[in-house]
Parts: C-alpha cells; structure tokens; sequence
C-alpha cells in the first residue's frame, strides 16, 4: 500500500519511543502523530480504517465514534472492545498481541474497499441503534423497570 499514511492519535508512555522509531526507519512523510484532539468527529470520516489493537480497553468510546463516523474498525478481541465492534460485521477482532492477525486484518479490509464500506456503514447503524442517546435511555428505562418488577 504505498499510497499509505498512518495516524497515531493520543498520548502515551510509548509516544517518544515510537517517534523516534518513525525517524530511525525514515518514515516522517508516511506516520504522523495527531495527539490528543477534540475534533475527532471532523477528522473520523476522513479515515479509510481505524485499528486500535490494544491489549485491554474498557467500551472503547474512541472505536464508537468511528463507528459512529461510518470507519471500519480492526481492533483486539479483549476487554470491552467486542461490545462495539461486531467481527465481521463492522469490522474485524484479532488475538491481543497477535501481529500477524493484526497485519491480516488491516490488509483485508485496505484491499476490498467494498467490504470496508458495507463495514463501516454497518458499524454507523450499530451505534445508532445500540449507543446513541436514545437506545441508552431506553436500556436504563428497561433495567429500571424489571428492577421494579414492571
């Protein structure tokens, strides 16, 4: 893919070391780092892909707004990741750590950009019905009515 470039978003502990790899292997114009931004709904459609392979993570609000934002997602199969991300559906779930998955996954969905589309326009319905405002309320309305037993 060499049309590729890549976006680290956020902050982190590894954030100096991974810098410093891009220079070392040269890859300034192809890995940029967008740190911590609060535009992410400007920026998220813009993006063919969103992979975020961490090794735990709680419901993934990052992966919802992509979703949201109609990306495909490659992402770990850990934590509360799976919540959002259906495999197969709007997007894929890899083993943690699992490099050559991870590799697989993103290749897949880079390479069939009709299956990437039908992924992410799955993944805009999914939030919608299952996250938005409007599903929540009903959730906890629903909780709270069998926890008043009617």
């Amino acid at each position: 893919f060499p049309q590729i470039r890549v976006l680290f978003f956020g902050q982190g502990p590894l954030e100096a070391e991974l810098r410093a790899e891009v220079d070392a292997l040269g890859l300034q114009t192809v890995v940029g780092f967008a740190g911590f931004r609060t535009d992410l709904p400007r920026i998220l459609p813009c993006l063919d892909l969103v992979v975020h392979p961490a090794l735990m993570e709680g419901l993934g609000i990052s992966l919802l707004q992509a979703a949201g934002a109609g990306v495909p997602i490659v992402a770990s199969d850990a934590g509360g990741m799976p919540e959002v991300v259906h495999n197969g559906v709007n997007g894929l779930l890899v083993p943690p750590a699992d490099v050559q998955a991870l590799s697989a996954a993103m290749q897949r969905l880079l390479s069939d950009r009709e299956l990437a589309a039908r992924m992410g326009q799955a993944g805009a319905e999914r939030v919608a019905a299952r996250f938005s405002v409007d599903a929540m309320v009903r959730g906890n309305l629903q909780v709270y009515r069998e926890l008043l037993g009617g």
